[in-house]
């Protein structure tokens, strides 16, 4: 099972909430509003705002009336970027990722490597494809079926 760690979900979490409260550059929250309203322990909250604000996407402001609001508009932000700034670089393999040939002592015979790595990418791209802004957007409702296409066999006079 592939799962994103507990800190890049509490990220994605705290940065939809953020982007909720208004565009960027608008409202901010302190790491106590932001514990408070998801329900995340504040020393959590304050390690994932920390490093998202390393990683550009939030910004900072301190003293009364400061705190965090996302660095750009949501639909600017994508998941994988939020990912990426708690768990560094996406990679399916410890090697898929890797451009140190000699990091892996089976670089030379792995047939799969390659694989993995276009498999990476693939991930990347999806997760490179969602935004904030989607995640902000109601869940995903599958459509309602479809009325068949296929015209009801009609048997009239020329039918003998």
């Amino acid at each position: 099972m592939i799962i994103v760690s507990k800190l890049a979900d509490y990220a994605v979490v705290l940065a939809v909430h953020l982007g909720q409260m208004g565009p960027a550059g608008g409202a901010q929250a302190s790491t106590a509003d932001l514990s408070e309203a998801t329900r995340l322990p504040s020393a959590t909250v304050a390690k994932v705002l920390k490093a998202l604000n390393r990683a550009g996407l939030v910004t900072a402001a301190r003293g009364s009336g400061g705190g965090y609001r996302l660095a750009r508009a949501p639909v600017e932000i994508t998941v994988a970027e939020v990912i990426a700034a708690i768990d560094g670089p996406l990679g399916m393999t410890e090697c898929a990722g890797e451009t140190d040939h000699e990091a892996c002592t089976h670089t030379s015979y792995c047939a799969t490597k390659p694989h993995w790595a276009r498999v990476t990418l693939a991930v990347q791209a999806a997760l490179g494809a969602v935004t904030l802004d989607d995640m902000m957007a109601p869940p995903f409702m599958a459509p309602a079926p479809r009325p068949s296409v296929v015209a009801p066999l009609s048997l009239g006079a020329d039918a003998s």
